[in-house]
């Protein structure tokens, strides 16, 4: 991978993407000898896909304990994001395949999910049918579906704002011009699916569906960076079943350098980062200082 591609990630509950630049930033100035670099609760991927573009790590090794999750990233990352990932999933498909392990699983949970919670569908029950209108259009150029939807709201989409132009995100960005003043439609399922197309060319992530403890970790220790994305305290049921005191029983254990995002912890604090936040009912969408925690056992 010659140019580096910005904000890549999967969309998920807690996404470093605007933060994994000035992670990694920070974490090579202060390990330039750094080679490997292990993300043991990978997540969206954000901070994973960051470092795999940077020509200073070697390896860079993702780790995710939802199974659908990795499973979806190891197609994207092997066929593409082909048609099947366009497909329109309704509520019933949602509840049906969202807990699955496959790729499936995987899309229904990170691209339509409310707020990528995992949880709970997209549209609520009034807004489906329209929505699935307007996705049926733009992937598939159905006029059957553009028609109703214009008789429904008393508007008039165009068909040429679909029919000739192959580009799926340009049709979704003129569809949704046309249909502003009468039904939001920027956002949603296609522009979260368009985020995933790049992630293909991700080829050199070793990737693992392992708990992180489990991680095996045998790389030279003064060549290693640990880093940990854990669920946050207070923040929504993100984290209601995780084991913290684990978390850190493994961390003081270990032979090697970790840093830790996080929002409070008892580890020295090393750099801050400004940002808003949509996790804690507290800090929705507000600006919020997110910190990165550093454990060292080399004194």
């Amino acid at each position: 991978m010659h140019k580096r591609i910005k904000g890549l990630g999967i969309p998920y509950m807690g996404s470093k993407r605007k933060l994994a630049p000035k992670i990694i930033n920070y974490i090579l100035k202060e390990n330039p000898n750094a080679k490997y670099f292990y993300d043991l609760f990978g997540g969206g991927g954000a901070v994973s896909f960051e470092a795999v573009q940077r020509p200073q790590f070697k390896k860079v090794f993702y780790n995710e304990l939802n199974s659908g999750v990795v499973s979806m990233l190891k197609d994207i990352m092997e066929n593409g994001v082909n048609e099947k990932y366009y497909e329109w999933i309704s509520r019933e498909d949602f509840h049906n395949y969202k807990d699955g392990d496959d790729w499936k699983g995987g899309v229904c949970k990170t691209c339509w999910s409310f707020g990528s919670d995992q949880r709970s569908y997209m549209f609520s029950a009034d807004i489906e049918n329209d929505k699935r209108l307007l996705h049926n259009f733009v992937v598939d150029n159905c006029i059957e579906s553009l028609n109703e939807f214009n008789s429904k709201f008393n508007i008039n989409i165009r068909e040429n704002e679909g029919l000739f132009i192959e580009n799926i995100s340009q049709k979704r960005l003129r569809v949704a011009a046309d249909i502003r003043a009468k039904l939001n439609s920027r956002g949603g399922e296609l522009q979260r699916l368009q985020q995933l197309q790049q992630l293909q060319r991700l080829q050199q992530l070793q990737i693992s569906n392992l708990s992180y403890d489990k991680v095996n970790i045998e790389t030279d220790i003064s060549e290693t960076i640990l880093y940990l994305d854990p669920p946050y305290a207070n923040t929504e049921e993100y984290a209601e079943k995780f084991d913290i005191k684990k978390m850190y029983e493994y961390i003081e254990k270990s032979k090697y350098k970790i840093y830790m995002s996080g929002y409070e912890s008892h580890l020295d604090s090393v750099f801050e980062m400004e940002h808003s936040s949509s996790l804690s009912a507290t800090n929705n969408n507000k600006k919020v200082i997110e910190k990165l925690f550093l454990y060292n056992p080399v004194v």
